[in-house]
């Protein structure tokens, strides 16, 4: 086991996963990449996704790091550079 922990997180999202804000909310942590993206359509289905006032809403496992690097600000989800569930970074 790496020690690397997952987030999921919720983002409320153009239809088309650019300018996208992180949905206030609890973010749940995982010890694995796979245990996060078997969560993610649950997270899709709660209170916070269907309450959100965006055209879309995506869920997206990412490091800890990663989700601090975000921070709160836009972000662009259709980008290839950001590889937001790769440990390695």
């Amino acid at each position: 086991m790496s020690g690397v922990v997952f987030a999921l997180a919720l983002f409320g999202c153009a239809d088309d996963g650019s300018a996208c804000q992180r949905l206030a909310g609890p973010e749940k942590s995982y010890s694995s990449r796979f245990e996060c993206m078997a969560a993610e359509s649950v997270a899709l289905e709660s209170d916070a996704a269907m309450a959100a006032d965006y055209p879309s809403v995506f869920a997206q496992c990412m490091t800890r790091s990663q989700l601090a690097q975000i921070g709160p600000g836009t972000v662009d989800l259709r980008k290839r550079g950001a590889s937001f569930a790769d440990a390695a970074d």
